[in-house]
C-alpha cells in the first residue's frame, strides 16, 4: 500500500505546484507596489498598474516604459514523521517589462511581462534517510505572463480595461524513491506550457467624493495542458508505475477577484487598502498520464484547498516634488489543507512588511523597495499516506521566512 500510495504522490507533484495562488503567488510587479504590499489598485498610475489594474493607465500621457527586478530569498524546514529537512539558501530573480502608449484622448493600450506566480528550492542532505524524498526534495518552478491590454476612458469618474493573458510555464522536479531498500533510486520531472487567460478591471473616482477612489480587476480560470517528461535513468520502478517516458498533463487555476479604496487626505499623502479573494475550492484534481499510453492512463490526487484572502494596506508621502516613501503590510492566507501537506510548499499564512523609496523627473524615475515575510508554522499530515498506511503520518512546516528586494526603472517617452 505504501509503494501504492508514494506512486500517486510523485507523479501527482508534477503539476501540483502550478496551482498554488496564495503559497507562492507573486504580487510583487514593481518597485512601488512591493513597497506599498501591492495596494497600488486604486491610486497614482504607473506603467507597472497593466499587473494590478490596467484601467488606470488611461491617466498616463506619451508612451512610458518600466523595466525592474526583484530578488527573492527563502528560507523553511520541513519534518516528516519527526524527520526535518531544511531548504538550502538560495537566490532567485523575477523581471518584469511594462510599455503603455496613449492612443487617443479615450483609449490607451499595453503590454506586460511579470511572473504571477514562482517557486524554487532544494532541501539540504535528503536522499536516502529522509523520508519526505519520496515526494520532492528539489522543485523549481517558473512562470513569465505575457498581458496585451486595452483601456478605455469611459468619462471623467470611470476607466474600464480588458486584457489577454499568455502564461508561459517551466518547470523541473527531483525525488528520491528509497521506500524499497532492493530498488532505490533517483528519478526527475520536467516540463512546460502555454496558458491562455484574460482580465477586466475598473477605476472609479466620483466627482462627489473627490478624495476616493475604487479599483477592482477580476482574473479568468485558466486551464493548463502540459507536456513533460519523467526521466528515470537507467531505472525503473514497476511498483510505483514509474519509468522514463513522455508525459501529459492538465489542471486548472482558479478565478480571482481583487479591489482597493484608495483615500487621499492631503494632495501628497495617499492610503489605501485592499483585498483579494481566490477560488481555490473550484481546483479538485490532477490529470497526469503518459503519452505512450503504455502505464496507468490518469493519476487522480486530491488537494482539498481552501477559498483564501489576502489583505494589504498601503500608503506613499511625497516628501518633495521628486521624492516619494512607502511603506505597506499585508496579510497572506495559505490555501494549504492541514490534512493533505506535502513537501513541495513549506509555508503557512504570511504576514509582509515593507517599506521604499522612489525618485522622479519629469522624463525618468527609480523606485526601490524591500520587504520581509513571516510565514506562519503548521502542523498537519499527509491525507493520501495516512489513508493508504492506516496511521497519521505527520507533516511539519517551521522557519519558514523570505526577503525580497525590488528595483524598478522608469522612462517618458
Amino acid at each position: 500500500m505504501y509503494k501504492k500510495l508514494t506512486a500517486v504522490l510523485l507523479l501527482s507533484v508534477l503539476l501540483a505546484d502550478f496551482s498554488y495562488g496564495a503559497g507562492f503567488a507573486l504580487y510583487e510587479y514593481s518597485g512601488r507596489s512591493t513597497a506599498m504590499g501591492g495596494a497600488v489598485m486604486a491610486n497614482k498610475a504607473e506603467a507597472a498598474s497593466l499587473a494590478s489594474n490596467p484601467a488606470l493607465i488611461t491617466d498616463l500621457e506619451g508612451t512610458q516604459a518600466q523595466v525592474g527586478l526583484t530578488v527573492v530569498t527563502a528560507d523553511a524546514k520541513t519534518t516528516v514523521l519527526g524527520n526535518s529537512r531544511t531548504l538550502k539558501h538560495d537566490v532567485w530573480y523575477l523581471p518584469n517589462f511594462y510599455v503603455t502608449q496613449k492612443w487617443s484622448d479615450q483609449v490607451s493600450v499595453g503590454l506586460g511581462g511579470f511572473s504571477r506566480y514562482g517557486l524554487g528550492g532544494e532541501y539540504e542532505n535528503p536522499v536516502q534517510t529522509w523520508p519526505g524524498s519520496n515526494l520532492a526534495y528539489k522543485v523549481k518552478l517558473e512562470t513569465f505572463s505575457f498581458t496585451p491590454t486595452i483601456a478605455v476612458k469611459a468619462n471623467d469618474e470611470l476607466s474600464v480595461a480588458m486584457g489577454l493573458e499568455a502564461m508561459v510555464i517551466g518547470f523541473s522536479q527531483s525525488s528520491f524513491y528509497n521506500a524499497n531498500p532492493m530498488n532505490p533510486g533517483n528519478y526527475d520531472i520536467s516540463g512546460s506550457g502555454v496558458s491562455w487567460g484574460g482580465n477586466f478591471s475598473f477605476i472609479y473616482r466620483p466627482e462627489w467624493a473627490e478624495k476616493w477612489s475604487l479599483g477592482a480587476m477580476y482574473r479568468s480560470k485558466v486551464k493548463q495542458n502540459l507536456n513533460g517528461r519523467i526521466d528515470a535513468g537507467a531505472n525503473s520502478f514497476p511498483e510505483l508505475n514509474i519509468h522514463s517516458g513522455d508525459a501529459e498533463g492538465s489542471i486548472s487555476l482558479p478565478d480571482s477577484i481583487s479591489a482597493g479604496l484608495s483615500f487621499r487626505p492631503t494632495e501628497d499623502w495617499v492610503l489605501e487598502a485592499g483585498i483579494v479573494g481566490t477560488f481555490w475550492s473550484a481546483y479538485d484534481q490532477i490529470l497526469i498520464q503518459y503519452t505512450d499510453n503504455s502505464s496507468n492512463p490518469f493519476i487522480y490526487n486530491h488537494k482539498r484547498y481552501r477559498d483564501v484572502y489576502r489583505l494589504n494596506f498601503g500608503t506613499e508621502y511625497m516628501l518633495t516634488p521628486s521624492w516619494a516613501l512607502r511603506a505597506g503590510y499585508v496579510y497572506d492566507q495559505s490555501p494549504i489543507n492541514d490534512t493533505e501537506m506535502d513537501t513541495l510548499v513549506p509555508v503557512h499564512d504570511r504576514h509582509i512588511a515593507s517599506v521604499g523609496v522612489g525618485y522622479q523627473t519629469e522624463t525618468w524615475s527609480v523606485d526601490f523597495a524591500y520587504a520581509h515575510i513571516f510565514s506562519k508554522d503548521l502542523s498537519g499530515i499527509s491525507g493520501q499516506m495516512s489513508d493508504k498506511m492506516g496511521v497519521p503520518v505527520s507533516v511539519k512546516y517551521t522557519d519558514g521566512k523570505s526577503d525580497m528586494f525590488a528595483l524598478t526603472f522608469g522612462y517618458k517617452f
